[in-house]
């Protein structure tokens, strides 16, 4: 992404004037100032565009020059790039996302500032990361010559200078932007400006900070997934050893030193490790392009090219050996330690059971068959392989357990969000503004229960912070945690107040009755903190304003209206929004508007993507439990398989057999489940704190209990499915040979 982001040289400041009608020589007098490494003007608009008899809103994006370009580099995916009037490119999202299917050769009808429509024909598809994010959770993307853009929309010039820095440091990027700043009032002294300013620090790009918030989930799976493999080497050396103690002594007997018997096992576990890294390492190559492909697609707008980290193939050799190595010396010493008489004398059978505390407590647990009782204590007689096998297990249950409530957590908040707002229906100004009279049309439909006026802002305050202009009694349903919502007197008088979201007062330091000096577009302006919401709107950095200060320092007249229906269900929606569509046009006004549950649907879409995708990279701690469950089982079968010869010679039948080692596995399945529910919720827990960190925001932590139970289940399954192998070794054994085996 950061070669993404520089190849298509991303801005690092952006100015919004509304007219910046700079002549070549005012140009190049902007790209002299020092730090100043390109410097290209743009022209922003949003509007509408005609698809299959509807409308959908779009953003345009004008270049000064398609073949010269120096900021916000728009590359071809495919087509061409413009080279005449009345021609566009669709950025690449727009199919991908499905805002926007258009291919080279269609036709585009695109609404002018009168009304009226003008059609463009799309010459290639493409992109730029800086607008390309814009796509998945904005609106479409078209780009055009800025001269195209300005025509359709009436505006006398660009209205956006974008800035690459050759010094991106806060203090540089500051001095920089003055200077520009200096030469524009000179040069232009009406200049006024519609947005405020835009600055990317080194590092960033738009949905970086998602993109960082998965890449911290990421590590805590390949975490958990490396500590159950090296539990998962260290079980199946120690089978490894025990299967060949018998060859160990006739070795030793023969003359072989520890030493040497420990390098013969050393080197067969680097061969298997060599084997695994291998293996890995070209599972994971596709596995990590796929993974960043779909990150950069959903958080950063753009499709990134396979890579290859040699790096991260570096540390795969060492950690895939050496790790091997680490896990395999208990067992390596272990063989390395065994006398000729141990070795010799071991027949698989333990005459100590019952000895310790353990054993006792583990017989009075009320099993029904005496074939599952038995089954149950055997899993106690190798106590350290028992806690071994299960503790992957126990991994791959609190990965299951943490992730899932993790995302249900998430999934909780970010709908909670949606109700919040408690609007079903938002209305988008358009020509004329929505006045007083628009509210009370509006309120007159049927369907509605409750409208008010709204806006949108945005200011800058330690980076663009989000303003909602709101009335003092709205839709949102705020819980205020410290000092008091704005009053109706504040906001009628157009006060300069503000509730503070609990993040932003976090990571700014701000309390109540403290004064806020904020960068808007038309200028600085103090605000003071007359409240702290706790809800997490805009990841709870947000702002919240009277109505009309917003108003009044934006410099506007009217904003836009929530809606809240009378019944929150789709259809009643649909017909309330096509009601006060009706009603506002037949009255001479003309709107836009977004159903809130569509919104809704789409976002709960996304997130059961993102669902899907981390629960699908805790699979492999799952197998990994699995496989050692598998190995832990075929273990106890040689370690016992004299006593199975015993057991079948008295009259145990094929099927006792099979219950036995099944309750054995079962049995060391729910401790692995047990050990597994502290875990999980501590890394649950865990998680969170790290997200809130990142956030600076408080979560409300949810550990369904449900979630236990199905991770029970699924435990169950997968251990009846594993252990399949092992027990049909099992009832597959002659008597005879069992007895003879050594």
């Amino acid at each position: 992404m950061e070669e993404r982001v520089r190849s298509d040289a991303m801005h690092t400041a952006r100015l919004a004037p509304n007219a910046a009608d700079l002549t070549p020589a005012q140009l190049a007098s902007l790209r002299s100032v020092d730090n100043v490494a390109a410097l290209d003007t743009r022209t922003l608009a949003r509007t509408e565009i005609r698809i299959e008899g509807r409308t959908e809103g779009v953003i345009l994006v004008g270049v000064a020059d398609f073949d010269n370009q120096t900021v916000n580099i728009v590359s071809r995916t495919s087509g061409t790039l413009p080279d005449g009037p009345n021609q566009l490119v669709t950025d690449s999202e727009n199919a991908r996302t499905g805002r926007f299917g258009g291919s080279a050769g269609d036709a585009v009808e695109v609404r002018t500032h009168t009304g009226g429509w003008r059609r463009f024909t799309i010459s290639g598809s493409g992109g730029t990361v800086r607008y390309s994010s814009e796509v998945a959770q904005d609106a479409p993307v078209l780009y055009m010559a800025n001269t195209d853009v300005q025509s359709v929309m009436n505006y006398p010039a660009p209205n956006s200078i974008d800035v690459v820095a050759a010094n991106s440091s806060p203090e540089a990027v500051r001095e920089m932007v003055t200077q520009l700043r200096s030469i524009l009032a000179a040069e232009l002294p009406n200049l006024a400006y519609w947005d405020v300013l835009e600055v990317w620090r080194a590092g960033t790009w738009p949905g970086s900070e998602d993109f960082g918030n998965f890449i911290v989930v990421f590590y805590v799976i390949a975490g958990i997934g490396l500590v159950s493999a090296l539990i998962l080497i260290f079980t199946t050396m120690n089978t490894m050893v025990r299967e060949q103690i018998r060859e160990i002594g006739m070795m030793k007997a023969i003359g072989g030193a520890p030493r040497s018997v420990a390098v013969g096992f050393l080197r067969t576990a680097l061969l298997l490790g060599g084997i695994g890294t291998v293996a890995g390492i070209a599972i994971g190559i596709p596995l990590s392009n796929w993974l960043m492909a779909f990150m950069s697609d959903e958080f950063g707008g753009t499709h990134v090219g396979s890579r290859l980290s040699v790096l991260a193939l570096a540390l795969s050799i060492v950690v895939g050996l050496g790790g091997t190595a680490a896990a395999s010396w208990p067992a390596l010493r272990r063989a390395a330690r065994i006398t000729v008489r141990e070795a010799i004398d071991d027949h698989g059978v333990v005459g100590t059971y019952g000895l310790r505390p353990l054993d006792r407590v583990v017989a009075r647990i009320p099993v029904a068959a005496r074939r599952s009782q038995l089954g149950v204590r055997n899993a106690t007689r190798r106590t350290g392989r028992t806690i071994a096998t299960a503790l992957p297990i126990g991994l791959a249950v609190a990965t299951m357990l943490a992730f899932g409530s993790v995302l249900i957590t998430a999934v909780n908040e970010d709908l909670n969000t949606f109700d919040l707002e408690g609007g079903d229906i938002i209305l988008w100004n358009r020509n004329p503004g929505l006045d007083a009279q628009a509210g009370a049309l509006i309120e007159s439909v049927p369907e509605v229960a409750f409208a008010h006026p709204m806006v949108y802002s945005s200011v800058e305050l330690d980076g663009e912070r989000y303003v909602w202009g709101l009335t003092a009694t709205s839709t949102y349903d705020h819980d205020v945690i410290a000092g008091r919502w704005f009053t109706q007197e504040e906001a009628d008088d157009a006060d300069r107040v503000v509730v503070v979201g609990e993040a932003l007062a976090s990571k700014l330091s701000l309390e109540v009755g403290d004064t806020v000096s904020v960068e808007t577009r038309r200028g600085p302006i103090d605000l003071d903190i007359v409240g702290i919401d706790g809800q997490l709107v805009n990841n709870a950095q947000g702002m919240f304003v009277p109505f009309e200060t917003v108003l009044d320092y934006e410099g506007w007249t009217t904003g836009h209206y929530w809606v809240r229906t009378a019944d929150p269900e789709p259809a009643t929606v649909t017909t309330a929004a096509a009601g006060i569509q009706g009603v506002l046009e037949n009255n001479g006004y003309e709107v836009a508007s977004s159903l809130r549950y569509i919104d809704r649907d789409q976002n709960m879409a996304e997130n059961r993507l993102i669902v899907t995708v981390v629960m699908a990279m805790g699979l492999p701690v799952v197998a990994i439990g699995m496989i050692g469950l598998v190995s832990a089982m075929t273990s106890n079968v040689l370690d016992r398989t004299r006593e199975i010869g015993i057991l079948r010679s008295i009259g145990a039948r094929r099927r006792d057999l099979r219950a036995m080692f099944r309750a054995e596995g079962l049995a060391i399945a729910i401790l692995g489940w047990l050990i597994g529910i502290p875990v999980g919720y501590g890394l649950a827990r865990f998680i969170l704190w790290v997200f809130e960190r990142r956030f600076d925001a408080a979560f409300t932590f949810r550990f369904p209990l449900w979630t236990i139970a199905i991770s029970l289940i699924i435990t169950l399954t997968a251990t009846l499915i594993v252990i399949r192998l092992p027990l049909r070794r099992v009832v597959r054994m002659s008597p005879g040979l069992a007895l003879r085996y050594e």
